[in-house]
């Protein structure tokens, strides 16, 4: 077995019921030995005590409320990083179920070429062990919007090929420690003012822009009970962090032209709220929170100018490239 030069994060939030059937997956990893932690975000349902009696191998770091995917990870991102040693970091989802040679897959992909960032997990369904949760995240042909390639199929061979893919999804990803030094920004590396949502594609999207490549490894698998923690949310929460966090991620990283293809989600918006008073409000909630983080947005947006390798060309051809 290899030296533990990885370490793998898991984030919870209230998760106990998850925890014991992810974090025995994950010690139960071979050929890839890791140093396991677990992140948790204020829980009030006796997560850190079960963890620390249950297993007590995984370091736990313990926030006093929940700061959001974004932080709670940033937080474990720095406490792994205080390891010299380390250098391949995994975020997991609570509510997963690993294969044996997860880690050992992850591996491999990443050691083929000294400037992939990040891989992409196989996801597929915990309930329906035969379909897709995601084969890899992917844009719409017409629209700047990332997409799950394959959500809802039922496996037929159809994405067993290892390819490069737009992001990596932020429940099941591998990281480069060098990328992850590469695009801190603010002594962040998921942006802690999106909270939740996007966080994933604002990382792998800066990443992109500093020339590294990201790839989805099918043999990486991972089971994930889809949406056991965001379910709990209202919708208002859901459609108003997703909607404001595209509109960060817009200005923050992409070209002018590509504002508008990025930040619209009127089928969201539509599907996800009652009237048209709650709909009016949610826009407004949401165009407030731009306007006052506008400053910060337009002072990191010249910092990741003037720090990425890649031409307006080359991220308009984005488009073609990673369309499904």
């Amino acid at each position: 077995m290899q030296q533990a030069d990885t370490a793998v994060i898991v984030l919870n939030w209230n998760g106990r019921q998850h925890l014991e059937t992810c974090l025995a997956s994950v010690c139960r990893q071979d050929s890839v030995r890791a140093k396991i932690f677990l992140v948790d975000n204020g829980s009030r349902d006796g997560s850190v005590e079960y963890v620390r009696n249950s297993f007590p191998e995984v370091t736990i770091v313990a926030n006093k409320k929940n700061v959001g995917f974004a932080e709670g990870n940033n937080i474990g991102i720095r406490a792994v990083l205080e390891d010299s040693t380390i250098r391949f970091i995994a975020v997991l989802n609570n509510d997963t179920e690993v294969d044996a040679g997860w880690l050992r897959a992850l591996h491999t992909a990443i050691e083929r070429d000294v400037r992939i960032g990040a891989v992409a997990s196989r996801m597929m369904n915990f309930f329906q062990r035969d379909v897709f949760d995601s084969a890899g995240d992917y844009l719409l042909p017409h629209a700047f919007k990332v997409v799950t390639r394959g959500a809802g199929e039922k496996d037929r061979g159809q994405y067993a090929e290892e390819n490069e893919c737009f992001i990596a999804r932020g429940g099941a990803a591998l990281y480069r420690r060098e990328m992850l030094e590469d695009i801190c920004l603010d002594g962040d590396y998921f942006d802690r003012h999106f909270f939740a949502y996007i966080e994933d594609t604002d990382l792998s999207v800066r990443a992109r822009l500093r020339g590294w490549k990201i790839v989805y490894a099918p043999s990486a698998v991972v089971y994930h009970k889809v949406s056991a923690t965001v379910n709990t949310l209202a919708s208002t929460f859901r459609l108003f962090h997703s909607g404001r966090n595209r509109i960060f991620f817009a200005i923050k990283n992409l070209p002018i032209s590509l504002w508008p293809a990025a930040v619209r989600d009127r089928a969201a918006l539509a599907a996800g709220t009652g009237g048209t008073l709650v709909r009016a409000w949610l826009f407004i909630r949401i165009g407030v929170a731009a306007l006052i983080a506008l400053p910060r947005l337009f002072r990191q947006r010249l910092v990741i100018g003037h720090r990425r390798t890649l031409t307006k060309r080359d991220i308009l051809d984005w488009q073609r490239m990673f369309s499904i």
